[in-house]
């Protein structure tokens, strides 16, 4: 699997996760005084996370891999990667998935964050 591919699945991951985190913290909008405001922007992303998706999604789908299931443990979460009949598995640390989704929420937010590009030089 080359570096190219291996960057959509991580997108793919953190993206999920983002729109997960967002759909949840959504909830907690209720004591804020601008709520009205902050779920209309919230919506808003969370649809623009959902179309980024679907979109890596159909790009990893047309080269035959597929994201599927997660175990999760205190530490560590283990993905499926299937790729025409092979199965890998790619494993994360509980915190940098949520590093890694706190730097989308940067991106969404207009503010400076890290990229994989970035991380890797």
């Amino acid at each position: 699997m080359n570096a190219a591919i291996s960057e959509k699945i991580h997108k793919q991951i953190i993206l999920d996760l983002t729109i997960r985190t967002l759909e949840r913290e959504r909830k907690h909008l209720d004591d804020l005084k601008m709520k009205n405001a902050f779920n209309l922007w919230m919506e808003a992303k969370i649809k623009e996370l959902q179309q980024d998706l679907r979109a890596v999604k159909y790009e990893l789908g047309k080269i035959g891999i597929k994201v599927q299931s997660e175990k999760s443990d205190n530490m560590f979460t283990e993905y499926n990667i299937l790729e025409r009949g092979a199965v890998y598995q790619k494993r994360y640390s509980n915190i940098a998935l949520r590093n890694w989704t706190d730097e989308e929420v940067k991106r969404l937010l207009g503010l400076q964050y890290r990229t994989v590009e970035s991380v890797n030089q």
